[in-house]
């Protein structure tokens, strides 16, 4: 039975083909980082441009349960700022602790991950994006935790727009961030070696004000969702040709300016076909066990997706000449069967089943060791209540 009903309620509830959504998000993402001969395509930038759907996606989830928090403040007649740290202290516990560990990996192991080791404080304080712009350098084993870093810094500000802007000025505030990202590209773009401005928070609110515009629709009455789609729904269905035309032709400056919002207008349709359950085929395999599975860990797999071939590569490195010390006799005469030994692991399809079981293995001991048991130390809204108003008799579920 499909389990996403009902998106305009609004109470967000558990939606499986979410988890779906974020595998193959993930999967293409870390397809894209390893694999050289998909990477090096020009069309691969779809897969690279996932990391908008990610935004999309958390920024759907975020102002949803935003939408509902802020609800709750007014009937339970809790004060806004109380809601909001509950808010900002489950985002925390749900974040923060992985993301540290695997710094921590970074700074520990030697020979890996310089730039992190050069400056941990920017990375820790989820400055990072800032970090590698000025740098003008991307950490191979970190160089996607800009990402992160873009979050965090949007979970600063959101939900103070969110408690304090009315829901009848709200979507107009969304489309005046989404021209004014647009806008600000625009005028602010500059040729870069190395590390493009795209990664500055700036230049990215525009992919989170999608995502809630469309946590607004599917909350929004039926008549204004109707209004909001008429206009919405081309719009969409031209940033398809956009952003391929703009990838062929490898303009630099259309691609700063417009494939951010191009493929966060896609991802939105997307994430919308699973707010209202996909069906047959495509809702059956985004609910198979094993994929909604990995779409929850898929956190942990964003996280080593990168940092694994490049620890992989240094131990094989380290391994191989600790052997050669001590069985010198033994590598010159075998050099020539170890050389063919060597090509078959660093071939793409070999190294790529490596890759993924490792990035697979840390990621299932993040889940289960960290991230599922902190879990459980979040602190309801429900609790935040009446540990804040001992009379006030909050009604519903959690949220």
């Amino acid at each position: 039975m499909n389990q996403a009903a009902a998106p305009h309620q609004q109470e967000l509830k558990y939606n499986p083909q979410f988890d779906g959504l974020r595998f193959l998000a993930v999967l293409l993402v870390a397809s894209y980082h390893w694999l050289p001969s998909v990477s090096k395509h020009p069309l691969a930038s779809f897969f690279g441009g996932m990391v908008n759907f990610f935004f999309v996606l958390s920024s759907y989830l975020i102002t949803r349960i935003l939408f509902s928090a802020k609800t709750k403040s007014i009937e339970w007649e809790v004060p806004w700022y109380k809601f909001m740290g509950v808010f900002l202290l489950r985002r925390t516990v749900r974040i923060f602790p992985a993301y540290y560990v695997f710094l921590i990996l970074i700074l520990i192991i030697p020979g890996i991950g310089m730039p992190v080791k050069e400056h941990p404080g920017m990375y820790f304080a989820y400055l990072a994006n800032f970090q590698m712009f000025q740098s003008g350098d991307f950490p191979s084993v970190a160089a996607h935790i800009w990402t992160l870093a873009v979050e965090e810094q949007f979970y600063l500000f959101w939900p103070l727009l969110i408690f304090f802007v009315p829901r009848k000025y709200l979507l107009q505030t969304i489309l005046f961030l989404i021209g004014f990202t647009v806008c600000l590209r625009a005028l602010n773009y500059a040729e870069h070696i190395g590390v493009p401005q795209v990664i500055l928070t700036q230049y990215s609110i525009d992919a989170f004000a999608v995502g809630a515009l469309l946590a607004y629709k599917v909350t929004a009455p039926e008549s204004e969702r109707k209004r909001i789609a008429k206009y919405l729904n081309p719009v969409v269905f031209l940033c398809i040709p956009l952003a391929v035309t703009v990838i062929i032709f490898r303009n630099q400056y259309l691609s700063f300016v417009f494939n951010r919002l191009a493929f966060s207008l896609i991802s939105m349709k997307l994430i919308e076909g699973a707010a209202y359950g996909y069906q047959n085929a495509v809702g059956r395999f985004l609910e198979m066990k094993w994929v909604t599975f990995l779409g929850r860990i898929s956190y942990g797999i964003y996280l080593y997706h990168l940092f694994v071939p490049v620890a992989f590569w240094r131990l094989y490195k380290v391994v191989k000449h600790s052997l050669i010390g001590q069985f010198p006799g033994f590598y010159l005469n075998h050099r020539k069967q170890i050389g063919k030994f060597e090509l078959v692991l660093v071939s793409e399809g070999v190294s790529y089943v490596i890759y993924a079981a490792l990035t697979l293995l840390l990621a299932l001991l993040s889940w289960k060791f960290l991230e599922t048991p902190l879990n459980r130390f979040k602190i309801s809204y429900k609790t935040a209540a009446r540990n804040s108003i001992p009379e006030a008799q909050p009604a519903g579920k959690t949220g």
